[in-house]
């Protein structure tokens, strides 16, 4: 679910429980799968791609601009009034047309032109499919995100950067010093925190492995059996390594995990600067191969000095039956079938709040 703003003019995406999108082509058959597609820095070049197996009907891309630390903040020019759409208050509209798997729209925002950018920097939110109005095999990666920082006039130093949204890691305050002779100021570059994983920081199901490989989750570790609609969900209590590698604490930030595309946990932490920490986590899986997926600071809460360092990926192997009832028959790593143990069931929690560290696990729900 979206939860949406109504902000500046120039308007798009929202917040949504999967924010940053799981590349590749789909592998679930027969529908089509829509990701928004932008420039870095941000530009009047905007797109949609299907990377699904099925043609797309035709929707709408939204656009939002926030200016950092404001709720829109971004200028406002005349050309705007050709991209409002009442169905999307608040956020740039661009019609997308039907397109076949594999193809790409490619859109140029006519208005950027006009638009004359006072120092600071913007942050932008692309949503393909918005409104939710196409069924996709994938609909956790709608939303992707952009910014453009504006640089000050010469020799004007620039204004403290304010927190984005959210954000309570408040940059260091810029310092401004005179050269020798005149002639001129430097500011220091304001201090930003740096979330990552380390590289052997995983645990799932008692297993530990390297990022893109597989772990295979071991007897005797599994917590509750037969969840999700097809009651073939094993939850599985998990745990990562998380590192701050900034020179400023985080605040508050969200990170989300997902199973082929489904969001099946949520946690909410922080880090102070330089600190490591062992994150648990309850994962609900399927039988047999599933592909996870770990977003931190997925609502871009955090204004980091990297970005493209948020995502992790491995395959979970879960080799015997977890429908069960009350009972999970286990392999044993010569074949044999070994006495069914009984699980202790246990109740997920039904909300989770921001706070130093809180568990979430979700239950699957069907599209």
């Amino acid at each position: 679910m979206r939860k949406r703003h109504a902000l500046g003019l120039l308007a798009t995406a929202s917040l949504t429980a999967a924010s940053l999108a799981a590349s590749g082509p789909s592998l679930a058959g027969g529908q089509a799968d829509l990701i928004p597609v932008l420039t870095s820095p941000m530009s009047a070049s905007v797109g949609v791609t299907n990377q699904g197996m099925a043609a797309s009907a035709p929707g709408h891309l939204t656009v939002e601009c926030n200016k950092q630390g404001q709720n829109g903040g971004c200028p406002e020019v005349p050309g705007l009034a050709a991209y409002v759409d009442p169905a999307f208050p608040g956020r740039a509209t661009i019609p997308v047309p039907a397109l076949a798997p594999g193809a790409t729209f490619n859109h140029n925002l006519a208005f950027w032109g006009e638009i004359d950018w006072p120092a600071g920097t913007y942050f932008f939110e692309l949503v393909a499919d918005a409104g939710n109005a196409q069924p996709e095999s994938n609909e956790a990666n709608n939303l992707t995100q952009g910014s453009l920082t504006q640089l000050p006039k010469a020799a004007v130093a620039p204004p403290a950067p304010l927190p984005f949204k959210t954000k309570t890691a408040a940059p260091e305050i810029a310092k401004a010093r005179s050269l020798p002779g005149g002639g001129g100021v430097i500011a220091a570059k304001p201090a930003k925190p740096d979330l990552m994983a380390t590289t052997l920081g995983s645990y799932i199901g008692g297993d530990r492995g390297p990022w893109n490989q597989v772990q295979t989750v071991r007897p005797g570790t599994i917590t509750q059996s037969q969840l999700g609609p097809g009651k073939d969900l094993c939850l599985v209590p998990s745990k990562i390594r998380l590192m701050n590698i900034g020179d400023a604490d985080s605040g508050p930030f969200r990170f989300s995990v997902f199973d082929d595309g489904q969001l099946r946990t949520i946690e909410f932490l922080s880090l102070e600067k330089g600190e490591h920490r062992w994150v648990d986590y309850d994962l609900p899986v399927n039988e047999g191969n599933n592909q996870v997926v770990i977003k931190l600071d997925d609502l871009n809460q955090v204004d980091e000095k990297k970005e493209n360092n948020n995502t992790y990926k491995t395959t979970v192997r879960v080799p015997f039956d977890c429908d069960g009832k009350d009972t999970i028959k286990l392999q044993s790593k010569t074949g044999a079938s070994e006495a069914p143990q009984r699980q202790r069931r246990i109740k997920l929690p039904a909300t989770a709040k921001p706070a130093a560290t809180k568990r979430r696990a979700l239950r699957p729900t069907t599209n």
